[in-house]
């Protein structure tokens, strides 16, 4: 597969469908609010911390299980379940709608990936690749030294 390319776009105010309610979906759904995106959850079951997120009214989670449609209006979609075949499936509906979509498993089902990220100010400054974790975030790392050292 080749590398990635990056690629910034602007997601205030804009709809951003997550589907699955556990620790990789409550990353993302930080990730994205921090860029202004309304963000939905779908998923019967969430984490406490999305509960409390959707408490303070910061995300909207609906409790139930992905149907075909639910993407229909979003920006981009993330598909975190628990379930290959519902991932699968999202990605499916996403890419026939031209709707931009990360999937955590299988990964390459999906059409992006949301990267590391350092942000400073009116700085941002993002890591992807295909390198091991512990390298992307040491990477990651070094940059916010760098950026706060200025």
């Amino acid at each position: 597969m080749a590398i990635q390319f990056p690629l910034y776009i602007d997601l205030d105010g804009n709809n951003c469908t997550i589907f699955g309610g556990g620790d990789s979906a409550l990353r993302r759904a930080k990730e994205l609010r921090r860029f202004g995106a309304r963000v939905t959850v779908i998923s019967p079951v969430i984490c406490d911390e999305l509960v409390e997120m959707s408490d303070r009214g910061e995300i909207r989670h609906i409790p139930r299980k992905y149907f075909r449609g639910d993407c229909s209006n979003s920006q981009l979609c993330v598909a975190t379940t628990e379930e290959t075949a519902v991932n699968i499936a999202i990605a499916t509906e996403c890419k026939a709608k031209s709707i931009p979509v990360e999937v955590t498993n299988p990964r390459e089902y999906g059409n992006f990936t949301l990267p590391r990220m350092v942000i400073q100010d009116d700085v941002v400054v993002s890591i992807a690749g295909d390198a091991p974790s512990e390298m992307l975030q040491a990477v990651r790392d070094k940059i916010q030294e760098l950026l706060e050292s200025i």
